[in-house]
């Protein structure tokens, strides 16, 4: 085969079955991983300050940090947010170094780990460095999981498993309500929450394949030849040779990476606008998630309902998403969620949970699509690192959403209007971003910052 005809990575994963076996328990494997993490993500719900109308003993009441101390009780989840960005900046170079793989499962189990010691704590110092720990491995393990997962997704199954990352997070916020609920103890509850870390990361190290695209990216050929026997079987026709690319060592490199970034600066205009897009969402998402205990019922009523109706979202955003493109999905649901807090400040009290029912079901569709968005714009040899970054950066927004409800001070529809400013800014400068439907994986920047040339020119001949 001649260089001209060697296959990409997408090309040789397009030519299995939908129904292969080791694609499928590497789909099904990666995003069971998300139902944990969802707890890890979300304990602070409950963990950090209990409700005036909950039995459940929080940290806020064992160590008596109440009136003017209760900012040291949501300092725990800043520090965790701190935590998830250190994790963001140096773990995921790490999978673009040594595989998606190995980092993957050392990262799941040193959050089960992080997860149980932060139950032991002594103090709220050390529940806040057990949290900062637990913060640096919690982003670092769904980023891998996510990067692992969809770069073994065929072009023909991208759709199931981006719902199925999703409905496994929404199954996870369900449970830890009902562990909440039966457990109402935080030491117990981070204990319990930790634990099937541990036999999630032994699954993965059973059954899931490292990434081919990390194998060819890397120029392993043994490993590729055996990715092939077990993936496609030892009757394919498609050797190693046919798909390793010639390796370009600089190409590779942090600095090589600025460089071409630097060279086509289109690129760095998608990367600031995708980090904000992300600090937007993560910080209406965790906001919201967060703030469920302070709408009028039963608490674990509202978070429940809060993390169902982002089921619907994930099963619908692919389906538009797939129909209509990806930046009329995101750019419209941040729309749709500031049009929702707005409905709050104009419409009396008993439509409020309605309202930020419909934002947390919007800014639900627009975060779980922009790990899929990200993933089709940042080329292989930094798709790691960019995604990391964008992650990293949004914990900024992470670490203020324990401070919503803190705006009620200024006035009671404070977080509402807040929230609908910034869903609408988000919302705008996605227009900015490149169209990535029914495209490949880019392999390098220069391929993404020439996607949108590339797609004006198609539609341009065929009108």
């Amino acid at each position: 085969m001649s260089s001209s005809d060697k296959l990409s990575a997408d090309d040789v994963l397009n030519t299995l079955d939908k129904g292969n076996r080791c694609i499928l328990a590497c789909i099904l494997v990666c995003g069971l991983a998300w139902a944990p993490l969802a707890f890890t993500g979300l304990c602070p719900s409950f963990v950090v300050k209990s409700a005036d109308n909950s039995s459940f003993i929080a940290v806020a009441d064992e160590f008596n940090l109440t009136e003017d101390a209760t900012w040291l009780a949501d300092s725990t989840t800043t520090f965790y947010m701190v935590g998830n960005m250190l994790g963001g900046m140096f773990i995921p170079p790490l999978a673009d170094k040594y595989g998606r793989l190995p980092v993957f499962v050392a990262t799941v189990l040193l959050v089960a780990a992080a997860g149980t010691a932060s139950a032991l704590s002594t103090s709220i110092l050390m529940f806040c460095i057990m949290r900062l720990i637990h913060g640096i491995f919690y982003t670092a393990s769904g980023l891998a999981g996510w990067v692992l997962g969809y770069e073994n997704t065929p072009l023909k199954l991208r759709f199931f498993t981006s719902v199925y990352f999703g409905l496994m997070w929404v199954i996870g916020a369900c449970f830890l309500a009902l562990l909440a609920y039966i457990l109402p103890d935080w030491r117990w509850l981070m204990f319990c929450i930790s634990v099937p870390n541990v036999a999630v990361a032994l699954l993965i190290y059973l059954t899931v394949p490292e990434s081919l695209h990390y194998l060819v990216s890397s120029q392993q050929t043994d490993k590729i030849e055996a990715w092939l026997d077990k993936v496609r079987g030892t009757k394919g026709d498609i050797s190693a040779s046919d798909i390793v690319e010639g390796k370009d060592e600089k190409s590779s490199s942090f600095k090589a990476l600025c460089q071409e970034m630097w060279k086509h600066k289109i690129f760095i205009v998608y990367i600031l606008v995708m980090t904000y897009i992300w600090i937007v969402d993560t910080f209406i998402y965790f906001g919201l998630a967060f703030y469920s205990k302070n709408l009028a019922g039963n608490i674990y009523l509202n978070f429940v309902l809060m993390s169902l109706v982002e089921a619907p979202a994930y099963i619908f955003s692919p389906i538009f998403m797939n129909k209509y493109g990806r930046k009329v999905l995101i750019s419209g649901t941040h729309i749709i969620a500031g049009l929702s807090f707005l409905g709050i400040v104009m419409s009396p009290e008993d439509w409020h949970i309605h309202f930020w029912l419909l934002g947390k079901f919007a800014i639900s569709c627009s975060f779980m699509s922009i790990y899929m968005f990200a993933s089709e714009i940042f080329p292989t040899n930094g798709r790691n690192k960019c995604i990391g970054f964008c992650e990293t950066l949004s914990r900024f927004g992470g670490m203020l959403s324990p401070y919503l409800s803190h705006l009620t001070a200024v006035h009671s529809l404070a977080p509402a209007i807040t929230l609908s400013i910034i869903a609408v800014s988000g919302g705008l400068l996605t227009l900015i971003l490149p169209e990535t439907l029914n495209t490949k994986l880019p392999s390098t920047i220069a391929e993404t910052a020439s996607r949108r040339q590339l797609i004006d020119s198609s539609d341009s001949s065929s009108n």
